[in-house]
Parts: C-alpha cells; sequence; structure tokens
C-alpha cells in the first residue's frame, strides 16, 4: 500500500513538471519580407531551427516569408506593438523611428565587407539602447550585398544622369537620386516589374540579387558596381516576449543569434559573388564607372553623410569618430 501511494505521488509530480514546461513553451510567429530562396530567409528558418533545439523545444519559432504574415513595412511594428513576438526588418527602412537606423545605408560610407562590419560594430549599442526605447530588442544583423546601380544604357558621365527615371525605395535613395539629377518614380516593388514593361524606369539602385528576385533581363543591360552601401536587415524581439523567457533561454537564443549572424555575414559575401556571375549569365554585363564619374558621384553621396550629421547631431558625430578611429 506504501509503495503504491510513493508510485502514485511520483506519477502525480511527473505530470505537474510536464505540464509546467509544456504550458511555460513559447511559440513564436516570425514575419519576413523575403521569399523562400532568399539567403535571409534560409538563415532565419536556421535560427528557427536551432532555438528550437538549444532551448529543447521551450521556444519554438515559426518562420512566415514572402509577406505571408505581415508586409515588410509593417513587420517592424508588429513587432514592438507585440502583435507578433518577433521580425525580420531591413534597419535603414526605419528611418523616421530614428536618424541612427539610416546609418548603414549612408553612401559609400561603408565601402567593402570589413567596413561594414567596422561601422555595425561601433553603431550596435546606440542602436540597442535606441531599439530598446522603441520596445525590441536586437537579435542579429546581417548586411545585403553592396547597392550597384541598373542602367538601360552604358554610364561615362554624370550628365548622363540627368532626367532618367529611378525607383528610389527609401529617403535615402530619393535623396541621392534627386541631386545625381534622377527623376523618382515612387511605386510599390510588385509594381515594378510592370513599369519596367512600359519603359518607365532607366536606373535602379540594387544589388547583384535583385535580378534573382525580379525578371529584370530584357529591361537593363548593364550593372555597375558602385559598392554605394551594404543595408542590413535585423532580426528584433519584442522586449516584454523577451523578458518572460528564463534566463537560461535568453542566454541559449542569443547564443545561436551570434553563430547565426557569424555565418550570415559570410553568407551575404557567398550569395554577392553568386548573383554576380548570375548576371553575366543572363546578359546584364557587370562594369564598374569611369574614375572621374565614380569619385563625382562619391563626393555627392559624402554630402548626404553631412546632411545626415546635421540632423542628427552629437550621437551621430560621436559613432562617426568611432568608425573613423578603427
Amino acid at each position: 500500500m506504501l509503495l503504491r501511494l510513493v508510485f502514485l505521488k511520483f506519477i502525480i509530480v511527473a505530470q505537474l513538471l510536464l505540464v509546467a514546461e509544456f504550458s511555460s513553451a513559447q511559440e513564436w510567429k516570425m514575419p519576413l519580407a523575403t521569399d523562400k530562396k532568399h539567403f535571409q530567409t534560409s538563415l532565419a528558418l536556421r535560427f528557427a531551427r536551432e532555438v528550437k533545439q538549444s532551448t529543447k523545444g521551450r521556444v519554438s519559432i515559426r518562420v512566415y516569408p514572402a509577406g505571408k504574415l505581415f508586409k515588410g513595412e509593417q513587420i517592424f511594428g508588429a513587432v514592438s506593438s507585440d502583435l507578433v513576438p518577433i521580425g525580420a526588418r531591413l534597419m535603414s527602412a526605419l528611418a523616421r523611428d530614428s536618424l541612427l537606423l539610416q546609418v548603414d545605408a549612408l553612401p559609400f560610407l561603408a565601402k567593402s565587407y570589413l567596413d561594414a562590419f567596422n561601422l555595425y560594430k561601433v553603431s550596435k549599442p546606440q542602436i540597442e539602447e535606441m531599439l530598446a526605447i522603441k520596445g525590441v530588442k536586437l537579435l542579429y544583423a546581417i548586411p545585403w550585398p553592396a547597392q550597384g546601380l541598373y542602367s538601360v544604357t552604358s554610364l561615362t558621365t554624370l550628365a548622363q544622369l540627368k532626367g532618367l527615371k529611378f525607383r528610389p525605395y527609401n529617403e535615402l535613395t530619393a535623396a541621392f537620386g534627386e541631386r545625381l539629377g534622377l527623376f523618382p518614380v515612387i511605386m510599390p516593388v510588385d509594381k515594378l516589374v510592370k513599369s519596367l514593361k512600359k519603359k518607365k524606369i532607366d536606373l535602379l539602385f540594387g544589388s547583384t540579387l535583385l535580378a534573382g528576385q525580379l525578371p529584370l533581363r530584357g529591361y537593363f543591360n548593364y550593372w555597375y558596381d558602385i559598392k554605394a552601401w551594404r543595408p542590413k536587415e535585423m532580426v528584433v524581439v519584442n522586449l516584454q516576449q523577451w523578458r518572460s523567457l528564463s534566463e537560461e533561454d535568453r542566454l541559449l537564443v542569443m547564443s545561436v543569434a551570434k553563430k547565426v549572424e557569424s555565418r550570415g555575414w559570410v553568407e551575404s559575401k557567398q550569395a554577392a559573388e553568386q548573383a554576380r556571375l548570375s548576371l553575366s549569365n543572363q546578359g546584364i554585363e557587370v562594369a564598374f564607372l569611369p574614375s572621374e564619374m565614380q569619385g563625382k558621384i562619391e563626393s555627392i553621396g559624402h554630402s548626404l553623410v553631412r546632411q545626415w550629421l546635421d540632423k542628427i547631431g552629437d550621437p551621430g558625430r560621436y559613432l562617426l569618430e568611432r568608425y573613423n578611429r578603427r
């Protein structure tokens, strides 16, 4: 009889522990703007998979690519307002939330992956503080390949750019294009292909990966490697959701995030090189601008950096001082 009571108590305790573990499990939905084939999506899937493994299922993340759950421009707001616990968003697209988030899209500030990584290191503490005010925590950030210039025609002088039509995709590209003498044509990305068919666009800012996402063959004949900027995709989690995790699980999730981030910087460079070869195979010539024209464009880009500094003030100046001392 005593053994039976001990056994029953053991069963009850085990069931209670099982229920407690099940009830404390976190199931997070993670919206992305990138499609299934994109390297950023592959990394997010890897992050979700490894988080579940390392936390033994206590944190489970389901990834929703291609804007299926929330569109790209909605994701950050959805996370900060706790409509979803976690999501990915292009950092520089959030300039209206803070000018600080524009730093990695400032023209010609970081012209290599090493420069981009150094800029990330010196800006990360300030960015984390700003994001916390918005109610989110930065988990990891991975750059897109360098932005170049798709063109219908061969470019040799700055004067050729005057009046050419382009599609800006944020405030900085709009300002940059206008200073180059370009004429902005505002449209959502889902209207872009239709506009290309109607020859409403002469130029596009974009990385080599863009030709893999949109059917650019037949519309553009050149891609100029101007190395304008390397914007980052960041993954953020709602602060309340983050704090609801145990300290052990927070450490495990951050450990996975660091590994994925390190791998992501390598994969971004690899993706850029593969896409560069793909452009040539599609009949789009990969070229460089004449040095004089490149220099003039960079000078215009630097004027936007100075304008950014005038707007943001001391936080931006201190950031760039640390970056330039690297």
